[in-house]
């Protein structure tokens, strides 16, 4: 008896496991380890979708096994690596294997139900009044399609029906995804249509013949051919009833991105050739990971290029990873302008026909080269030796949801697996990752001079507190306005930076300091001018302005604070001749609007771009000389240990946007703290500088990457059992971890409701590895039966 051990498609901790299946004689040949299949699961055996992980055979038992209901497909199988990454994520990341499994697979790729019945037996008397109502539905000849959803009939009951023998019960499952197909049309018969040529009666049949004949074409699409000679179906399908032409299908894949125009190569300055041959030559030495630290502007995608084709050459896959999809399209088309139809594309923004066949174009392996954002790490590329993670230090690479994973832990461990080689780059790496190039961990490349030779841009810091005293309430400082204005007079273009969306910050009473805020959440209310309303950005309420002040009925109500809709709007007010784009998730949410945008932007057909986070890094516009920081500090004063950190590098990319092409940047920060070392060291690019201050800052806190933090949310709709709980929890915490780790908290979050939910957190300093598996099965029996729900994340990027 061949028994399939396989993981089923739900997250619960209670089922945990691997589940045995028997496999039946008609799957005996096909079923292979990483396939999906279809399988009855529970009380009501409901179909539901599953991987298959180990295949064992096994003596005859009593045990009497499930059988597996199906196979998905053949054609997909999860590769060995990938079931080996999906433990160690498991372990890593504390989540069920399901969730490491089905993070790995493409999202959407499930399965549904459809039934046919027909009656068995007409004696109702043993019938409920919902099962007889459902029954006159049916008969006995035939079966009849049942949609669950518009009667009042669940599965259960039909589950029932049938086991009590009063219908007979059909139960097929389809992918929620499909292939797409064309249909074509082709000559079958010439010596037919030859014949046919000669009656005289049949115009528009014979129009159809000529076309193939006189054009000698093999196959065309049937809509084509309508459009072009303006037939019929009908008369089409008369010619194939004849077997004189024959209508087939074919799969197609959906199209993803438009062609690009060809990348050329260049030729690696001295610079770029020392880096891509030190990076080679340490792989060949064993050493796995290198770190490329370049300056923005230094030419990393071009090493990035040089080494994907150097491993293409060898018949090797290479995953490229971006951390934003608004840098998706300017990857795609240095990649695809260079290797063509060898480059798959994944991100979030994909239709899920779209991401299915991407898929299907990597595993089937032709594509070899994928670009990508977080969840690309996990494609099936074949014979895949290289992963490169573009501006490795940005937290959009820290998954918020389980698995909490980080891509570059997550593609370290791959390339352990398949004995491969990860590339990071970043003008501003993580603090992490240079203390593993202090540890001889990685392998560090230093780029400090920007390619073609452009120099990095002139940054002036400017203290917005002297503009006050000086009588300017404007957004802008003088030297900022000035500076603009003259960049609209020399025809060049500028990128005004501000990370906060919206028009104002908050609405509040001048009279009484009421601030509205989200009824469902404990945050302040955005305005956005375009819809003229205040916006929740974590549960998406919205609601009109008060006339009064709801507390003091004070009319001196008035919204506080920029954001990146009010900068858009003074720029009008300003500079009423200049074109201008504003680039932030309101703008974005259409499918290909970031693509549009920075289309618009590259061909010169706006001058003055504004936007949040996602404009401030990978962006490459030769005509920008002027860059504008409006507010630098919005993140020193969060309470999360790297807010320095974050600042630091979110100024020096942004920065990085000026001046990459011939002619000579400038940058204005403009800022409340001035002298803040986060600031001051980005304004000269000192990265060096400030690693030994932030890490004698994290040594003496004892901060990552000294030790681990593992932080845990808790949450509840009931407050007074959320508080209880997390006490009781702390409580049994404290008797397992040793007396040097830190406990921090239980305490209510930073944002301590979302959605009518309250939120409490707890902290845990410690190196946790060996008492992880402990403290989680602490807090799970503590909250099981309970409404508090909790999550673990291992150093995680955001405590907010």
């Amino acid at each position: 008896m061949i028994i399939a051990s396989v993981c089923i498609d739900n997250p619960s901790k209670e089922i945990d496991r691997l589940f045995d299946y028997s496999v039946p004689d008609s799957l005996k040949e096909s079923i292979k380890i990483g396939m999906r299949v279809i399988v009855p699961f529970g009380a009501s055996n409901k179909l539901i979708q599953g991987v298959v992980l180990e295949i064992n055979e096994k003596s005859e038992e009593e045990i009497k096994y499930k059988e597996i209901y199906d196979i998905i497909d053949e054609e997909f199988i999860l590769p060995q690596d990938l079931i080996k990454l999906a433990y160690f994520m498991k372990k890593k990341y504390v989540c069920t294997l399901s969730e490491a499994i089905y993070s790995i697979l493409p999202p959407k790729m499930g399965i549904s139900e459809c039934f046919e019945a027909k009656i068995v037996i007409e004696d109702c008397s043993i019938c409920s009044k919902k099962e007889k109502q459902f029954l006159s539905m049916l008969n006995k000849d035939n079966y009849v399609k049942i949609d669950l959803k518009s009667i009042n009939i669940k599965r259960a009951d039909l589950i029932s029906m049938r086991n009590r023998g009063i219908i007979d019960l059909k139960i097929e499952t389809k992918q929620n995804l499909s292939k797409k197909t064309v249909q074509l049309v082709r000559l079958k018969d010439n010596k037919m249509a030859l014949e046919l040529l000669n009656n005289k009666r049949l115009k528009q049949q014979k129009k159809i013949i000529e076309y193939f004949l006189n054009n000698n074409i093999n196959e065309i699409l049937l809509s084509q051919l309508i459009d072009i000679l303006g037939c019929s179906r009908v008369t089409i399908k008369s010619l194939e009833e004849k077997g004189v032409i024959e209508i087939f299908e074919r799969e197609v894949y959906r199209e993803v991105a438009t062609e690009y125009a060809n990348y050329p190569k260049h030729i690696l300055s001295h610079i770029q050739r020392k880096a891509f041959e030190s990076i080679l030559n340490e792989y060949r030495e064993g050493r796995r990971v290198s770190l490329i630290r370049g300056v923005t502007g230094c030419g990393k995608t071009e090493i990035y290029l040089n080494l994907v084709e150097h491993f293409i050459n060898l018949n090797y896959g290479a995953i490229v990873l971006v951390p934003e999809i608004s840098l998706t399209p300017q990857t795609v088309e240095r990649f695809k302008g260079r290797f063509k139809d060898k480059v798959a594309i994944l991100h979030s923004r994909l239709s899920d026909g779209e991401r299915y066949d991407e898929w299907r174009r990597i595993s089937r392996g032709e594509a070899k080269i994928v670009v990508g954002a977080r969840s690309a790490v996990f494609a099936p590329v074949e014979n895949l030796k290289l992963i490169i993670i573009d501006e490795e230090h940005e937290y959009s690479y820290k998954s918020e949801q389980n698995p909490k994973y980080l891509t570059r832990e997550v593609a370290e461990q791959r390339v352990n697996l398949i004995d491969g080689l990860l590339v990071l780059g970043s003008a501003t790496p993580s603090i992490e990752s240079y203390y593993n190039v202090s540890r001889g961990i990685y392998n560090l490349i230093e780029i400090d001079e920007r390619v073609s030779g452009s120099t990095l841009p002139d940054v002036h810091i400017v203290d917005m507190r002297q503009e006050l005293i000086t009588g300017n309430r404007s957004i802008f400082s003088r030297e900022l306005y000035s500076s603009i204005e003259e960049n609209l007079k020399n025809n060049k273009q500028t990128i005004l930076f501000l990370n906060r969306r919206g028009y104002s910050t908050f609405v509040s009473c001048r009279e009484c300091g009421y601030v509205c805020k989200c009824s469902n959440c404990d945050v302040a209310m955005t305005y956005h001018i375009s819809t003229n309303t205040l916006e929740c950005h974590y549960c998406g309420q919205t609601m009109h302005i008060p006339k009064l002040c709801p507390k003091c009925k004070s009319k001196y109500i008035k919204h506080f604070g920029a954001g990146t809709e009010k900068i858009e709007q003074e720029v009008k007010r300003l500079f009423p001749s200049a074109r201008v784009i504003r680039m932030d998730m309101d703008t974005t949410r259409k499918k290909g609007e970031h693509e549009r945008l920075y289309r618009l932007f590259k061909e010169h057909k706006a001058d003055i771009l504004i936007g949040t986070q996602m404009i401030s890094k990978g962006m490459d516009f030769k005509n920008v000389t002027l860059v504008g920081v409006v507010a630098a500090d919005t993140m020193l004063n969060l309470p999360d240990f790297r807010a320095a950190e974050k600042t630091f590098q979110l100024l020096v990319q942004v920065a990085g946007r000026a001046g990459r092409g011939y002619d000579k940047g400038k940058v204005v920060i403009q800022t409340y703290e001035p002298e803040h070392y986060s600031i001051q060291l980005a304004a000269t690019q000192n990265y060096n500088e400030f690693y030994k201050k932030e890490i004698e800052i994290r040594r003496f806190l004892n901060n990552p990457p000294f030790t681990d933090l593992t932080y845990f949310l808790f949450t509840s709709i009931n407050e007074e059992e959320l508080i209880r709980i997390c006490k009781g929890i702390e409580q049994e915490v404290k008797r397992v971890i040793p007396s040097d780790f830190t406990i921090l908290g239980p305490t209510p979050n930073f944002i301590s409701k979302i959605k009518n939910t309250f939120r409490w957190n707890m902290m845990i300093k410690g190196c946790i590895v060996d008492y992880i598996d402990i403290i989680d099965k602490i807090i799970y029996d503590k909250t099981r039966a309970t409404s508090v729900k909790y999550s673990i994340d291992l150093n995680p990027y955001s405590l907010i």
